[in-house]
């Protein structure tokens, strides 16, 4: 009965720690939307000239939303796979020194691609709607 015990006590630790390690990614995914939202906002304001002039030439808002929201998709996928190979390296490192090993399985990396994708798109859906609003007279002017 004991062992028991010791096993729902490991258990809870595991599960603690699971939501320690959760809560700060979440901070970590949070701090990284506004780097994303701030870095399409600095993109979107040094390119003025370029967005007056794809209007100017015929581009519709559309295709500036669509332009500025696959920059911020592409930035955010290629950062997720890196922090995805990042991290897949560092457990197998870790598990090196530990008496198990570390098993990475495919969800895992759909799910940071996919969470990484979704981070890009709601983040920089705001930057793009305020590039593909500008007014061609005000850019020219």
């Amino acid at each position: 009965m004991s062992g028991r015990r010791g096993l729902n006590g490991i258990g809870s630790v595991i599960n603690s720690l699971t939501y320690f390690i959760s809560a700060i990614a979440g901070i970590s995914l949070f701090i990284a939307e506004i780097g994303v939202m701030n870095m399409m906002y600095i993109s979107v304001s040094e390119r003025t000239r370029e967005i007056g002039i794809r209007l100017a030439i015929g581009a519709t808002p559309k295709n500036i939303l669509f332009q500025f929201l696959l920059e911020a998709v592409l930035l955010t996928g290629i950062g997720g796979l890196i922090g995805f190979g990042i991290g897949g390296g560092l457990a197998w490192l870790i598990s090196l020194f530990l008496p198990f090993r570390a098993v990475i399985g495919v969800g895992s990396f759909l799910l940071a691609f996919c969470v990484s994708t979704f981070v890009g798109i709601l983040f920089g859906i705001l930057p793009a709607k305020n590039a593909a609003n500008k007014n061609l007279i005000d850019i020219l002017r």
